[in-house]
C-alpha cells in the first residue's frame, strides 16, 4: 500500500494542507505502537521513502515506522529562515553587500522566511493530528532535502524538542550566507536531555552547497555537542536529485544501527550484548523496544546448537512470554524442551503450536512431524520402562 490521501484544515497557515499516510504492514491486526516519520516535499519522495521503510524493516534493521508524506503548497515560502535583507545574491553565493548584484536576497525569495510558523504547523497541529488517529509511539523523525534539509537543520538548532531525529539530505547551508553553520554549535549546546539524531549528506553539487556541510561537520567534530548523536557522509557519485534515496537508506540504519548489530550478536548467541543494544535503544528513543520474536528465535537456536540449552530454553521461554499468540515461538521452545530431555513439556508445547497453527490457518508441516516425534520417544520410553 502506498499510503492514503488525507486532508487538514490549518488554522496557522490558514490553508488546506495535504498529507499522506504509510501504515507497516499488519497495522491493521496488531495493537503495536510505532514511531512516525515526518518526510518533506511528501509527494515527491514519498514512494520511495515508504519502499525503502518497508524494506528496512522487514530485514529487522529498523523499527516498523509509520511515514507521513507532507505536500507542499509554497515550498520556498514554507521552508526557508526569514531571508536577510543585508544580503545579495552572486553568482548563487551571499556575500553581505556585495554589488553590482541587482537584487537583494529578500528581493530574491520574497515569499520566503516561513521557516517557523510552518514548523508551528507540523508539531501544533499535523503531529498531534496524526498521534490523535493513529498508534504512535513519542519518537518523531524529519527528513527533508535541498530547503528541506535547511529546515531540518533549522529545527535542529532552534527548536530540538520538536523531533527526536534529523536527517538533512543535501540542506542549502548557503542560505542567508551560512548564518545556520556559524550558530550552530552554540545553538546546540542547549539539546533536550533525551539525546538527539543527525545524519546530513551531500553529493557532488558544487562548492556553494559542499562548503558550508563540510565547515559544519568540521565544527561538529571539533565541538562534540552533549546528547547530539551525528553523522556526515558525502556522496562523491550522487548528484542534488539523487541524495535522497541513498541518505535515507543510510540514515536509518545508521539511526536505530543497533538492530542491525543486535543480529549478528544474537547469530552468535550473545545474549547479555543482544540485552545492552536493546537497553541502549530504549534510552534513545524514550520507549521500550524488545528484541523481535524472529530475533529472539535466531539467538535461541545459535544456544541450542552450540550446546547451551539451559540458555535457549530461557530465551525461548522469554519469547513466548512475549509473542504467546504466535504458534511458532511455541514449537522453537518445544525444541529446546525436547533437546534438555523434558518430553513431556516438550509434548504440550508442541501441541499447542499445533492449536494455535489451526487457529490461525497457519500451520507448518513442521508442527506435526515433531509432535508425532516427541509422541513416539515416549512411548519407546514407556514400553522400555520396568
Amino acid at each position: 500500500m502506498l499510503g492514503a490521501k488525507h486532508g487538514l484544515r490549518s488554522a496557522i497557515l490558514e490553508e488546506e494542507r495535504g498529507f499522506r499516510v504509510y501504515l507497516p504492514p499488519g497495522y491493521e491486526t496488531s495493537s503495536d505502537r510505532y514511531p512516525v516519520l515526518y518526510l518533506l516535499d511528501g509527494d515527491e519522495h514519498f514512494h520511495h521513502a515508504t519502499g525503502i521503510v518497508q524494506f528496512l524493516a522487514g530485514n529487522a534493521h529498523i523499527p516498523e515506522m509509520i511515514v507521513v508524506g507532507v505536500s507542499n503548497t509554497n515550498r520556498g515560502r514554507d521552508l526557508t529562515p526569514p531571508p536577510r535583507a543585508d544580503l545579495q545574491m552572486k553568482g548563487g553565493i551571499l556575500r553581505p553587500g556585495d554589488d553590482p548584484s541587482p537584487r537583494s536576497f529578500a528581493q530574491t525569495f520574497p515569499s520566503a522566511g516561513g521557516a517557523d510558523r510552518f514548523l508551528r504547523f507540523l508539531t501544533e497541529e499535523l503531529a498531534p493530528h496524526i498521534e490523535a488517529h493513529y498508534r504512535t509511539q513519542p519518537y518523531r523523525v524529519l527528513v527533508g532535502h535541498s530547503f528541506g534539509g535547511l529546515f531540518a537543520l533549522h529545527v535542529l538548532t532552534n527548536h530540538p524538542q520538536s523531533f527526536q531525529a534529523y536527517i538533512a539530505i543535501s540542506p542549502s547551508l548557503w542560505w542567508n550566507d551560512g548564518e545556520l553553520v556559524a550558530g550552530a554549535v552554540k545553538s546546540l549546546e542547549r539539546l533536550p536531555e533525551q539525546e538527539r539524531f543527525l545524519y546530513m549528506s551531500m553529493g557532488s553539487e558544487g562548492e556553494h552547497m559542499l562548503g558550508p556541510i563540510q565547515r559544519l561537520a568540521a565544527e561538529l567534530e571539533r565541538a562534540r555537542p552533549a546528547r547530539l548523536a551525528w553523522r556526515y557522509s558525502f556522496l562523491e557519485n550522487d548528484h542534488h536529485g539523487s541524495t535522497p534515496h541513498r541518505t535515507l537508506y543510510d540514515g536509518l540504519e545508521a539511526l536505530f544501527e543497533d538492530l542491525r548489530l543486535a543480529q549478528a550478536q544474537a547469530r552468535k548467541g550473545e545474549v547479555e550484548q543482544v540485552e545492552a543494544r536493546y537497553a541502549r535503544l530504549t534510552k534513545r528513543l524514550g520507549y521500550e523496544l524488545q528484541p523481535s520474536e524472529d530475533l529472539a528465535n535466531l539467538m535461541g537456536y545459535a544456544l541450542l546448537q552450540s550446546g547451551k540449552v539451559e540458555a535457549a530454553l530461557s530465551v525461548f521461554r522469554s519469547n513466548v512470554e512475549r509473542h504467546g499468540g504466535s504458534p511458532n515461538v511455541h514449537d522453537s521452545l518445544g525444541d529446546a524442551l525436547e533437546a534438555a530431555g523434558q518430553l513431556e513439556a516438550a509434548l504440550a508445547s508442541y501441541q499447542r503450536a499445533l492449536e494455535l497453527g489451526i487457529k490461525a490457518n497457519k500451520v507448518h508441516p513442521a508442527y506435526q512431524k515433531n509432535l508425532e516425534r516427541v509422541l513416539g520417544k515416549l512411548a519407546t520410553a514407556r514400553d522400555g520402562a520396568p
